[in-house]
């Protein structure tokens, strides 16, 4: 499908509410993450029971990609970002309220669905900005997601440092952030009009051909993000006998570094090209996985987790500004094809990791990761070359 490509014709405005609406997301989820303690506590759970209820988070993910790119179409990206933004932020209220494993996996389950609509959403209208405007803003679209991130997890351990029921903190903020997701989504600008006459998009099929590879292309850069989300603070306090903040040091070192990479991802790309950045951040990310996985201490440790930080933060965001600008089906079904594989693997690689882990230690389970990022490396040619959009 194509659309009107107006170079320049984009106000400021409109980049600034896009971004908004990635950090809008991030926050949600943000703020949760410090609370699945209070909940496990709260249900009196055991780590297994927990891990079964936290799958509901990705089933749900995943079952929503299958609605997602034709959800997109029909309501618009625009007013698809200003439903489902919203809905996500008021579905995070829901695991509060749960009361047993199988009602936090449902509530889970629900919150995951709305994740895979605003993902697909928000990520198709970044990318037909970019078409319109002729202008990278991707890369700097997730920096937001990373900065939200950040945000979301002070305010939710603020919230659990008070000792504030986890209930009422999802019932008190997530209005709140349902209610600006509404108004920066509102302030995007409208989307031009399609000009092919091609088909609706149908429920989830397999991605053409062409895209095949793109998709499999920030498979290992995902599974290494998930793993530094979920491992790297376990690897410090366990593998390294470090202080919890010295485990916490580590991911706030990686998170740092993907969201500044991000934010200056799109200039990079400009410069020297999508191919070359994927080239370069992959290998970057294979180095610092590497690293951190071999340390014998807290400095190296952290040196690893500053180049993984470095290496994973543009792949993702590269591989979907080309997939919404690629031929063949409809933008909404290329975002959602890499998305569904992207997201897949970005959570599914941590329980994987810990599989692993149990069979041959997490050193090695880590370590693992080193080839897989390098499958980016040896892909990264499917974003392209130096384009000017």
């Amino acid at each position: 499908m194509t659309e009107r490509a107006i170079p320049g014709a984009m106000p400021l405005s409109g980049f600034w509410a896009i971004r908004l609406v990635f950090m809008m997301e991030a926050v949600i989820i943000g703020a949760w993450l410090p609370r699945i303690p209070d909940i496990k506590n709260a249900l009196q759970m055991d780590a297994g029971a927990l891990g079964i209820a936290l799958v509901g988070l990705p089933a749900g993910t995943l079952l929503g990609f299958v609605v997602a790119a034709r959800f997109a179409e029909a309501a618009g990206l625009r007013r698809a970002c200003m439903i489902a933004g919203p809905a996500f932020a008021l579905a995070f209220v829901t695991p509060g309220l749960a009361t047993s494993t199988s009602t936090l996996f449902a509530t889970l389950a629900i919150c995951g669905f709305a994740v895979a609509l605003i993902e697909v959403a928000m990520n198709t209208k970044a990318g037909q900005m970019e078409r319109v405007s002729r202008r990278r803003i991707m890369s700097q679209c997730h920096g937001f997601w990373s900065i939200g991130s950040v945000v979301g997890a002070l305010i939710g351990g603020l919230f659990a440092q008070a000792a504030i029921p986890v209930s009422f903190q999802f019932a008190i903020i997530n209005p709140l952030f349902a209610l600006a997701s509404f108004a920066v989504a509102w302030s995007m600008p409208a989307d031009p009009k399609r000009t092919d006459g091609a088909p609706s998009t149908g429920f989830f099929v397999l991605p053409a051909k062409a895209l095949i590879v793109l998709c499999l292309m920030p498979v290992g850069i995902m599974a290494l993000e998930g793993a530094m989300m979920d491992w790297s603070a376990v690897f410090v306090r366990e593998v390294l006998a470090g202080e919890p903040a010295e485990a916490a040091a580590a991911y706030a070192v990686f998170a740092t570094l993907m969201a500044v990479t991000r934010l200056a991802g799109d200039r990079l790309a400009d410069r020297f090209g999508a191919a070359t950045i994927v080239l370069v951040s992959s290998l970057s990310a294979a180095i610092g996985a590497g690293l951190f996985a071999a340390a014998p201490g807290l400095p190296l440790a952290l040196v690893g987790a500053a180049l993984a930080g470095f290496g994973v933060a543009t792949v993702y965001p590269l591989a979907v500004s080309a997939a919404a600008a690629a031929p063949g089906k409809s933008p909404e079904a290329n975002v959602a094809a890499v998305s569904f594989i992207a997201f897949s693997v970005f959570l599914a690689g941590p329980p994987i990791i810990g599989g692993l882990a149990d069979l041959f230690g997490l050193r090695i389970a880590l370590a693992i990761l080193v080839p897989a990022a390098l499958m980016s490396a040896i892909l990264s040619g499917t974003v392209g070359r130096k384009t000017s959009h």
